[in-house]
């Protein structure tokens, strides 16, 4: 064979990212997501008056049983009660967490919202953030 075209395809395979690299920075990512959650959630329960021993290990339990609660919600109302996506949706990402906050901190309606917006707003930014550093990270792969 020509060599030149073995050069050519060798190099054209490794100028983009591994899909270990990929999975890696995904996981890196969604770890990175997941404490400043944690650590939102309970900086902002300490923060409001009428919750009362505030910790930020229930910060952890709540973000931990978030996740796989407001996926089954959003099973159950999509699949079971075949609710339209929207309102299956909003159920499992935002009554489900505000129930979620309201349990775990033995708060009221309110304040358990007023957590749930709070890390909604932080986590957004955050999420917006990494996504602009992954874009410009792998970047640097393409030669853009």
């Amino acid at each position: 064979m020509n060599v030149g075209v073995l050069t050519m395809v060798s190099q054209a395979s490794q100028e983009g990212p591994s899909t270990g690299d990929v999975v890696g920075a995904v996981w890196l990512g969604l770890i990175i997501i997941f404490f400043i959650a944690v650590i939102v959630t309970g900086f902002t329960a300490k923060k409001i008056n009428n919750i009362s021993n505030a910790t930020y290990s229930k910060a952890f339990v709540a973000q931990f049983l978030i996740g796989p609660l407001s996926m089954a919600a959003l099973a159950i109302f999509g699949l079971y009660f075949e609710a339209p996506f929207i309102v299956s949706v909003a159920v499992a990402y935002s009554l489900i967490p505000i129930f979620i906050y309201k349990v775990v901190f033995s708060s009221m309606w309110r304040e358990a919202a007023l957590i749930w917006v709070v890390v909604t707003v932080v986590m957004s930014g955050v999420i917006y953030l990494l996504t602009l550093l992954g874009l410009i990270s792998f970047a640097a792969f393409s030669g853009a």
